[in-house]
């Protein structure tokens, strides 16, 4: 039922008015229906939006930019994912299933290999980037990753 129709039947039940088609009321009450349509579909966005798992436009670049992380995975359920993984990364994750969740919130897929000797923590990922994204994403890293390791990407090409 069209919000037209909704207000129509309302107050004919009334019985005070009758919303015939040619009538001022129904006129009034036209442009009361659409008024009332243009807003429950900005609220109906709206409510869309604040949540991850049904956001499509502002409420997943807002939460991008309050999260500031890199992302390769540019697809919508590429960018959902990313970012609930990216909400669930503590500062206590630390083991090898944790270090996963970190993987997943830059939209990665790869793997973490731990040099003892070195306190390195080399992400191998087969996800092509440029220089530039590579120091980036090692600097972004280092702030989830243990503050006594040293962070290393190699891109292992497929």
């Amino acid at each position: 039922m069209t919000e037209l129709e909704h207000l129509c039947e309302l107050l004919s039940e009334t019985g005070l008015y009758d919303p015939g088609d040619n009538s001022v009321i129904y006129a009034e009450l036209a442009a009361y229906a659409e008024g009332l349509e243009l807003f429950f579909g900005e609220l109906e966005e709206l409510l869309r939006e604040c949540f991850v798992s049904t956001a499509e436009a502002e409420g997943l670049t807002m939460r991008e930019a309050i999260i500031r992380r890199m992302n390769f995975n540019h697809t919508l359920a590429g960018r959902r994912s990313a970012l609930t993984a990216a909400m669930s990364v503590g500062t206590r994750d630390v083991t090898s299933g944790d270090l996963a969740k970190v993987i997943a919130s830059f939209g990665l897929t790869g793997r973490f290999v731990f040099d003892p000797t070195r306190l390195r923590i080399t992400l191998e990922t087969p996800q092509t980037m440029s220089a530039a994204q590579q120091s980036r994403l090692e600097s972004e890293m280092s702030r989830l990753l243990p503050c006594w390791t040293d962070i290393k990407v190699l891109v292992t090409g497929g």
